[in-house]
C-alpha cells in the first residue's frame, strides 16, 4: 500500500513488560506471548513492512502467531494479514485466527462500496497514490467478533479485548491484566484527538471521551499508544488520558452554549477560547487533529448540515454562481491585487476568500481566472506553513497541486513533515 511514512513506525521489537512487546508496523503493532503461542494486534500494511515484521518475530520469539486482532478497521493496519497466513502455512502451523470488533465488517463493506471516494480522500490527505480498486486481501473479514468485550486465553496468560469507540466505532483496546498493560488502540495517540477530520464521517467527541474515561478507571501501569512511545510513569499516564477528556468536555460546553444562542459554526469556531492550561498541554498538541476540528464534530452531533445562509439552502451549482459573479465584476484585476496584498500583509486566509471571487469560475480561457487560480495555489502553499495539523497542511498542498494541474504529492519540495512523539 502506498501511503506516506507518517503512519509507519521504526523497525524492531521492544519489550514493555514481561511477554508484552511492540513491533513497528503501521503504527505500534502489539505482540503478546500467551505461552505456547502469540497474539498480534495489527498485521501491518503488507509488502516489505509486514515481511520484515514476520522475520523479526521469528528471530526474537519463535512461536506461532495464533491470533491477529484488528485494532480498528482503517486501511493499512491489516493489509498484511495474508502474509502472516502464508508464513504460518510455510512453517507447518495453523493460520492465525482473525479477531475484531463486530463493526469492522460494516466498515469494510462501506469501504468497498465507496472505493472511489476512499481513493480520492486518501490520496489527498496522505499525498500519495491510493487505488480506486483496492485488492481483495485488504479486506480479510474477521472470523471471530465481539460486541463489548472478549477474553482470549493462552496457556500462561490471557488478554482482554475491550470495545474502544473513538476515532472509529470499531476500535479495540487490549488489556493484559497480569502486567496492567493497556494498548489504547486508535483511542490514544498522545496528541489532540482526531475528531472532526475534514474528509471523515462523524466521530462523536463525547464517545471518545467516555472511552478515555474508561481507560482512566483501569489504572494501567503501561499505556501503549497507536503511535509514538509508550508511557510508564503513572502520573504521565493520568495526565495523558485526563487532559483530552477535560478538553472535549470544555469544547462541548462552549459549543452548545453558542449554539443555544443561535450562532452558526463559522462564528463559533472563532468565538471559542482555548485555555493554555489545556490546549498547550504536551498531550494535546494540534499536530494531527486540532480543536477546530473537534468543534465542528460537536456541531455535527447536534445539528444539521445547513450553515444558516439562505443562499446555500437550495444553491445553484458552484460553477454557475461563479460564472455570474465573474460577469458582474467590473475590475477583476482589483480582486487579484487585493488578494495579493492581503497575502503580503500576512493574512493568507482572508486572501483565499477574496480570490475565490474569480478562482471558482469554470473558465480556463479567461486570463483573470487563470491568474486567480495560480495565486490561490500559492496562497494554499503559504497557508500550509501556518497551520499545525498534518491533515490541514496536506489538504492545502493537495489543493494547490490540483489548482496547478499537477500530480498530487509529486513535488518533493512540498512534502509534509511529521513525527509522532
Amino acid at each position: 500500500m502506498a501511503k506516506t511514512d507518517v503512519l509507519m513506525r521504526s523497525h524492531g521489537i521492544t519489550e514493555h513488560a514481561p511477554n508484552v512487546y511492540t513491533i513497528g508496523g503501521q503504527g505500534n503493532s502489539l505482540l503478546v506471548d500467551l505461552g505456547a503461542e502469540l497474539l498480534l494486534v495489527d498485521s501491518g500494511p503488507g509488502g516489505n513492512v509486514t515481511q520484515r515484521m514476520i522475520r523479526e518475530v521469528r528471530q526474537r520469539i519463535n512461536k506461532p502467531v495464533a491470533y491477529i486482532v484488528y485494532s480498528h478497521g482503517h486501511m493499512g493496519y491489516n493489509n498484511g494479514v495474508q502474509d502472516w497466513v502464508e508464513a504460518a502455512r510455510a512453517n507447518g502451523e495453523e493460520a492465525p485466527r482473525i479477531v475484531a470488533h463486530e463493526r469492522v465488517r460494516h466498515r469494510f463493506s462501506r469501504y468497498l462500496e465507496t472505493a472511489g471516494l476512499q481513493s480520492y480522500t486518501n490520496s489527498r490527505q496522505f499525498r500519495s497514490p491510493y487505488p480506486a480498486t483496492p485488492p481483495k486481501h485488504w479486506f480479510a473479514m474477521p472470523e471471530s467478533t465481539y460486541e463489548k468485550s472478549m477474553v482470549i486465553y493462552g496457556s500462561e496468560r490471557h488478554v482482554e479485548l475491550i470495545h474502544a469507540p473513538s476515532e472509529t466505532d470499531d476500535g479495540t483496546a487490549v488489556w493484559i491484566p497480569e502486567s496492567r498493560v493497556l494498548y489504547g488502540s486508535n483511542a490514544f495517540i498522545k496528541t489532540c484527538p482526531n475528531s472532526g477530520s475534514p474528509y471523515r464521517i462523524l466521530r462523536d467527541p463525547m464517545v471518545w471521551a467516555r472511552t478515555l474515561e474508561k481507560f482512566i478507571e483501569m489504572k494501567p501501569t503501561v499505556l501503549i499508544p497507536e503511535f509514538g512511545k509508550p508511557l510508564t510513569d503513572e502520573s504521565e499516564i493520568c495526565e495523558a488520558l485526563t487532559v483530552p477528556v477535560r478538553a472535549i468536555h470544555y469544547l462541548r460546553e462552549q459549543v452548545l452554549g453558542y449554539m443555544n444562542q443561535g450562532m452558526k459554526v463559522e462564528d463559533i469556531v472563532h468565538s471559542v477560547g482555548l485555555p493554555a492550561e489545556l490546549f498547550e498541554n504536551r498531550y494535546l498538541k494540534p499536530s494531527y487533529g486540532c480543536a477546530e476540528y473537534i468543534i465542528r464534530d460537536i456541531w455535527r452531533c447536534e445539528n444539521g448540515w445547513w450553515n444558516r445562509n439562505p443562499s446555500d439552502l437550495h444553491p445553484a451549482s458552484v460553477e454557475q454562481a461563479a460564472q455570474e459573479i465573474l460577469a458582474a465584476i467590473d475590475a477583476p484585476q482589483k480582486v487579484i491585487d487585493t488578494a495579493g496584498a492581503l497575502l503580503e500583509q500576512g493574512d493568507a486566509q482572508l486572501a483565499l476568500h477574496v480570490i475565490d471571487l474569480l478562482a471558482l469560475a469554470d473558465d480556463t480561457q479567461n486570463d483573470f481566472v487563470r491568474q486567480a487560480r495560480e495565486l490561490k495555489a500559492a496562497i494554499c502553499r503559504v497557508r500550509a506553513t501556518q497551520v499545525t495539523s498534518f491533515v490541514s497542511r496536506s489538504l492545502y498542498l493537495s489543493s494547490a497541486d490540483e489548482l496547478m494541474g499537477e500530480t498530487i504529492g509529486l513535488d518533493e519540495g512540498h512534502k509534509v513533515d511529521f513525527e509522532w512523539v
